[in-house]
């Protein structure tokens, strides 16, 4: 059946991004979906439009799994819950910081019935982790926690998104992550959340917030003191997020850790969903790919070590020389659907169903072209009004 609504629109931002309530929005006014100061600012074009957006600010640097938790208070309001079971496996603590709900009636009749799911770059594995726990729910959470205290997240069976999206999303990792390698990856992260920790009584956190609360490492609203104690205290937290597998971006951005997250994901039957890829390299006639002249600077760097980089760990996921080409920071052949679930090319014209992941035409971008760092303005809020268009209309708008 043929479902035609404007629903509301939630962009997710990537890693190390930031939404509408950090500081980098309200006080510097530099947009993450946009990259400008007020002369390009896409939740306000999308709003003037007509269009129903929220831009939520997650953690920058945690989990998809964490992200996700974030979302659903985010959205319905109340305190973050992480799960009973996941926070004792990670060993952190298992509720977060408290909001007031930006969508509280979401999943009731009228306009709220449904949202539509916007990730860029690592905001596409923060989306999909999200839908799929609203629909089917953590069987894991679902048998340690007791019936009263199990969040609704964890307990399924919501089908609120009508439509997801992914615009370069990370979804199968990136071998550029392999390329490190977990020392690597974790001596990155670590220097990261150390930096976190050496700021946090800091207002610097008031200008991107890195929501690292349930790791001890700051707190929210207020800034630690600079003692010892606190600062130990900290620097505990930080050692015990990069030790950790699969609850650390770090690590769930390598192709080997995001197969092995994928695995456990399922498709909603009523949920369309869509992977717009980009790519900006191309085959130097010896069987590597380098990047265009037109790509950006570090983005040049890192597609170079993707177009080179053949790991004999990843020959497991079918890796080949397919998996040379990329946008500068994830390989096209990882900006599709998850391995392992339904999806095919969308040709021109098609009609869509839900309950398949449409890999749309590959785009001449790089990974930062779809928040508008090297874009021009008329054609960056052009591409985003064709993208609600469709949202809109799922099935329709192949036709229109």
């Amino acid at each position: 059946m043929r479902e035609t609504c404007s629903y509301p629109k939630v962009f997710i931002h990537g890693l190390g991004g930031w939404g509408e309530s950090d500081g980098i929005e309200t006080r510097l006014h530099y947009h993450y979906w946009g990259f400008d100061t007020e002369d390009r600012d896409l939740p306000a074009h999308l709003r003037e439009q007509g269009t129903e957006a929220y831009f939520p600010s997650l953690g920058p640097f945690t989990s998809a799994w964490d992200r996700a938790c974030e979302l659903w208070a985010y959205l319905f309001g109340g305190t973050v819950d992480f799960g009973k079971s996941h926070s004792a496996r990670y060993g952190h603590k298992r509720y977060g910081r408290t909001y007031p709900g930006a969508m509280k009636d979401l999943g009731t009749k009228g306009a709220h019935e449904k949202i539509d799911l916007i990730g860029h770059s690592f905001g596409g594995p923060t989306a999909i982790v999200f839908a799929d726990l609203l629909y089917n729910g953590s069987e894991e959470e679902s048998a340690c926690t007791p019936a009263g205290s199990l969040s609704p997240l964890f307990a399924g069976g919501h089908d609120y998104v009508r439509c997801l999206a992914t615009l370069s999303g990370a979804n199968n990792g990136t071998t550029f992550a392999d390329f490190f390698g977990e020392k690597g990856m974790k001596l990155l992260s670590g220097t990261v959340y150390t930096v976190n920790a050496l700021a946090a009584p800091t207002p610097l956190m008031d200008l991107l917030d890195f929501h690292t609360d349930q790791w001890d490492i700051m707190g929210e609203s207020e800034y630690y003191k600079y003692s010892l104690p606190s600062l130990r205290q900290r620097l505990h937290g930080v050692k015990r997020l990069v030790n950790n597998h699969l609850d650390n971006v770090g690590y769930e951005l390598q192709a080997e850790y995001a197969a092995e997250i994928n695995r456990g994901l399922k498709i909603c039957p009523d949920t369309y969903y869509f992977a717009w890829r980009a790519c900006r390299t191309h085959d130097d006639g010896r069987g590597r790919q380098v990047p265009n002249r037109d790509m950006r600077r570090i983005p040049k760097l890192w597609s170079t070590v993707i177009g080179r980089y053949r790991p004999e760990k990843l020959q497991k996921l079918g890796f080949d020389e397919t998996w040379l080409p990329s946008d500068g920071i994830v390989n096209v052949k990882c900006l599709g659907a998850p391995f392992g679930l339904g999806s095919r090319d969308l040709a021109p014209g098609e009609a869509v169903v839900p309950g398949v992941w449409y890999h749309m035409p590959i785009e001449d971008k790089h990974h930062m072209s779809w928040v508008g760092i090297g874009e021009e303005t008329e054609a960056f809020y052009a591409f985003y009004d064709r993208l609600i268009s469709r949202l809109n209309d799922p099935e329709g708008y192949a036709d229109a």
